[in-house]
């Protein structure tokens, strides 16, 4: 959310008189006056893989003692010849076709044709070259240790880590300047406490000269933000757009730019990405992945179904990890003047019906977020000589703030192809839901979904349901064991979520039961 800005030049051509059936021929040179690192150069041109293009080239010309490497996948030809002291590097591209990869499938960067120039000779040399760059922006100045003493108090070791993170994250406001646009210097640690925001780079400095200054050590990692979940073919510091800082000691990676971020857990978008730790020991690593245990869903309603078909009820909802990012993120820019709107709004597609919510504090960010709710649907269900509704799914019926609002459309999108020719990406991690509703005395079970428990390399799908003495019994339990499935892995992910699917389509039906005569 945050608000983003570039220094970027743009330029707007229109030609004159362009007509159905005319050819267009683009030209592009670009001119470097002043290069981002010293006697280096990097670039990459990509072709969007839904762009169908055909005779794309790219010419390249430099000093021989660049030593200038060049690398593409999806169907570049090459050619690198040297002429003297100059070294010549064509790239053609001569037909591709524009392909739909799929409903949630990662980002099309990840697969998309691609021709890369580096002059870098490893990833470790880009994490050094912003290394030397970034450190010294770190200093410890009068100003940093003030208020790193300040932010940790009486604390030691975690206590003061995280309270210096809460610190950063709550008092620097971020405004975003893309790595690459906005260079690849950070402003000076001391400067930012000055001026109060700065983007992902000056957060990152920030956080390490706070670390410094209370004796921790902590260095900046690059990645890209992006749902991009691989490298390109040589090292480039452009395939990067987020810093962020690593934390060797407890093996933690910390983003202080999310106001909002549980202390040691990432966000959507952080997780399972190739990140460039830079530092005296620079080295590509993969952040963690879907870890349901840590990024967690817990939801417990107490309903009530009403002859009338009216349903009310409660439910109290913990949330750990990215869950709990999101929901930070809501109940802070949502006045509590807006909670009986927003829950009416959440409502409608299953009746409306009114009811309002109470979080918990968001500014506290090493504890799970809690928010309890109360609520009535009106018109849930038809009071007839049957009543017939499906389940009410848990936290994304009251409230559906998650990421997936409407886990049936979700889970179709994820598994409806039997086959992938594409990654997919499912930040899910862990969902528990426990229900317990009351129906009506005079009515009995006829048809309730079958229980379930699949297991397989994917994660674990269980489905409980009981019925006794007019209490109907739901508790629901899902685990995805990666954010990121490939086509190998994904006929496992899709069986576990049709199980899930087939029994959110399940309705529950019940019949008046006959009134006995005397």
């Amino acid at each position: 959310g945050a608000p983003m800005y570039s220094h970027s030049k743009v330029l707007s051509i229109v030609p004159p008189q362009l007509a159905v059936g005319d050819v267009l021929h683009v030209v592009t040179e670009k001119h470097f006056f002043k290069p981002y690192f010293s006697n280096e150069y990097s670039n990459y041109w990509e072709i969007p893989q839904s762009t169908s293009v055909r005779d794309e080239t790219i010419k390249i010309e430099a000093p021989v003692s660049m030593h200038l490497r060049a690398a593409q996948r999806g169907g570049w030809e090459i050619l690198h010849t040297r002429e003297g002291s100059k070294e010549i590097i064509h790239a053609r591209m001569a037909i591709h076709h524009a392909e739909y990869p799929g409903m949630e499938t990662v980002g099309e960067r990840q697969f998309s044709p691609i021709f890369e120039v580096t002059s870098f000779p490893s990833w470790a040399a880009v994490g050094t070259a912003y290394w030397v760059r970034a450190d010294k922006m770190a200093d410890v100045t009068p100003l940093v240790q003030k208020v790193a003493d300040m932010a940790a108090g009486k604390r030691a070791g975690w206590g003061a880590q995280k309270a210096l993170f809460s610190w950063d994250s709550a008092n620097i406001r971020y405004v975003g300047l893309e790595l690459g646009v906005g260079g690849f210097v950070p402003i000076a640690a001391n400067r930012t406490l000055q001026t109060g925001y700065g983007d992902c780079k000056a957060h990152s400095t920030l956080l390490q000269a706070l670390f410094n200054a209370k004796g921790f050590k902590l260095f900046p990692v690059l990645m890209n933000w992006n749902n991009v979940y691989n490298l390109p073919p040589l090292p480039t510091p452009f395939w990067f757009n987020h810093a962020i800082d690593y934390a060797p000691k407890r093996h933690l990676f910390l983003d202080s730019t999310g106001q909002y971020e549980t202390p040691g857990q990432l966000a959507v978008g952080e997780r399972h990405k190739p990140a460039l730790v830079t530092g005296p020991d620079p080295r590509i690593v993969v952040t963690p992945g879907a870890e349901p245990e840590q990024n967690h869903f817990v939801y417990t309603a107490k309903l009530r179904l009403h002859r009338d078909g009216t349903l009310s009820g409660s439910g109290e909802m913990t949330s750990r990890g990215w869950w709990a990012w999101a929901y930070r993120e809501i109940f802070a820019s949502v006045p509590p003047s807006h909670y009986a709107t927003v829950m009416s709004m959440l409502l409608a597609p299953s009746g409306g019906g009114t009811g309002t919510f109470f979080p918990g504090d968001p500014t506290v960010l090493d504890k799970p977020f809690q928010v309890d709710a109360e609520w009535s649907t009106p018109d849930f269900a038809k009071v007839g000589s049957h009543l017939s509704f499906p389940v009410p799914p848990g936290p994304f019926l009251v409230p559906s703030l998650a990421a997936t609002p409407n886990p049936i459309s979700y889970l179709a999108e994820v598994a409806g192809p039997e086959s992938r020719k594409r990654s997919v990406e499912t930040y899910l991690g862990g969902l528990s839901w426990t229900s317990t509703i009351h129906i009506p005395s005079d009515y009995k079970a006829v048809f309730l979904p079958s229980n379930q428990d699949v297991h397989n390399a994917a994660g674990r799908f269980s489905y409980e349901i009981r019925y006794d003495n007019d209490v109907l019994l739901v508790h629901y339990d899902l685990k995805l064991n990666r954010v990121v499935y490939n086509p190998q892995q994904y006929p496992a992910l899709r069986a576990l979520l049709l199980a899930d699917l087939s029994d959110q389509k399940s309705p529950l039906i019940f019949a008046r039961k006959k009134e006995e005569r005397i």
